[in-house]
């Protein structure tokens, strides 16, 4: 593994980030001045230390004609999404000083890339991207909470982030050997920033989903989603419940419930932050 300097890992995380998102890494890089954040090595681009000045941001995933999962009662994954994620935004500026971005705040169509590029180009401290199951199995159910690895943890995980990473220009690939060893390098520098913060933010966020939704524990997994794959920070994805199962489907666009998943997802970042949030 490349050996970096404390403070060149938000640099190179980020570089990493954007390289594997397709994006040019110099609008990385175009905003210096970075002060000291909340991880080590990591820095805010607004030059403060106080938590008014930190941002999270929050992904409702799909919108616009991508309607993502749908169940059998016609609930859209989409709409789930957003209710879910308003709800947490405002549980987060109720209670909390963070600034809080959503990706997208009405039904849009927002590409897998933007969504990485808004966290990067507001220095999140998190990135939470909050979707809901589908399954061709009807009786599939449970919750589950994934952070990125380029290795899936299981052949359903596969399935599940290639479902996801469709809208994505996956047929980009890189061409050559060399450039395949770049990626390789680079998602290694990324892996190494923030792999273990993501890892512990999904473990707090799904303890809290199996306490408050009642649901089963589907655990933590680890697969290729692209929408994490371009985030230079702790990251992970939340699948509530199963909208293709129809029993889940009716917990989902219930309010209490959408209202149980928010203050679940609320109270598992907030554990994690109170541990990070000391270096």
């Amino acid at each position: 593994m490349m050996v970096i300097g404390r403070y060149g890992v938000r640099a190179a995380a980020l570089l990493a980030a954007v390289y594997l998102a397709g994006a040019s890494p110099a609008a990385a890089v175009s905003d210096g001045g970075r002060g000291p954040g909340l991880y080590p090595g990591v820095h805010s681009r607004r030059g403060g230390s106080s938590l008014d000045q930190r941002t999270i941001v929050i992904d409702p995933g799909h919108g616009g004609l991508d309607v993502g999962a749908k169940g059998k009662f016609g609930s859209v994954e989409k709409d789930v999404d957003l209710a879910i994620s308003l709800k947490l935004k405002a549980l987060i500026e109720q209670s909390q000083s963070y600034r809080v971005v959503l990706t997208r705040d009405k039904d849009l169509d927002v590409s897998l890339e933007n969504r990485a590029a808004i966290a990067n180009n507001n220095d999140a401290l998190v990135f939470l991207s909050i979707h809901v199951n589908g399954s061709f199995r009807k009786k599939a159910r449970g919750s589950e909470t994934f952070f990125m690895s380029l290795n899936a943890t299981d052949e359903e995980s596969r399935k599940l982030a290639y479902q996801e990473n469709r809208e994505a220009a996956l047929d980009k690939s890189i061409a050559g050997d060399e450039k395949d060893d770049i990626k390789m390098i680079l998602w290694d520098m990324a892996q190494s920033a923030y792999i273990k913060q993501s890892s512990q933010l999904a473990e707090l966020i799904q303890a809290q989903l199996n306490s408050l939704l009642g649901t089963e524990n589907r655990g933590i997994k680890q697969a290729d989603f692209v929408v994490l794959r371009g985030v230079a920070c702790p990251a992970v994805l939340v699948e509530a419940a199963f909208i293709s199962n129809p029993e889940e489907e009716q917990k989902l666009v219930d309010e209490s419930f959408q209202n149980n998943v928010a203050q679940a997802v609320y109270t598992g970042l907030m554990r994690f932050l109170s541990v990070y949030g000391k270096n």
